[in-house]
């Protein structure tokens, strides 16, 4: 899929892509679900990278949506911060480079990660691979929090202050 193949100049689509990567990163950070299903082709894949209990290959709608409800409640609990750094545009894929913090209840750790998005012709996210920067330290952290969810309540209670 080429901007010819798009009807547009080059400009054009850079900008569309870039467009659309800003939309989903709000629509991640904000836990915007719904404006997140609307950027997904009909056939959509994402694959989510490491050993831990969200890694793997999602291609069905719902279960793309139920990874990124996973991930954003990540966000709205607080857990993860994170910031774009660039957008890049080639002839076909477009990358993101990401920097966040994930917050833990003992310190604060700072990461990084590459996302690699395939778009269709109308936009849509084809396919997006994430490759972390430091995948051990995310599969630990992931490990840690899936062990640790049933005291996650607990544990941001007490953050916050209230017994």
């Amino acid at each position: 899929m080429t901007e010819q193949s798009r009807g547009l100049d080059v400009e054009q689509d850079r900008q569309a892509r870039i467009d659309l990567i800003k939309t989903y990163w709000d629509a991640l950070m904000s836990a915007d679900l719904v404006t997140f299903r609307t950027l997904l082709a009909p056939d959509a894949v994402i694959h989510y990278p490491g050993q831990n209990f969200l890694s793997g290959d999602y291609t069905t709608t719902d279960d793309i949506v139920e990874l990124y409800r996973t991930l954003t409640g990540f966000v709205t609990q607080g857990t993860f911060t994170g910031q774009v750094l660039d957008i890049t545009t080639g002839e076909q894929y477009t990358t993101v480079i990401l920097k966040y913090q994930l917050h833990l209840p003992m310190k604060t750790v700072d990461g990084r990660a590459t996302g690699l998005f395939l778009l269709d012709e109308n936009y849509k996210i084809r396919e997006y691979w994430l490759h972390e920067w430091n995948q051990v330290m995310i599969n630990r952290v992931l490990r840690a929090t899936w062990a640790c969810k049933p005291f996650m309540p607990l544990v941001n209670r007490i953050k916050r202050g209230k017994k």
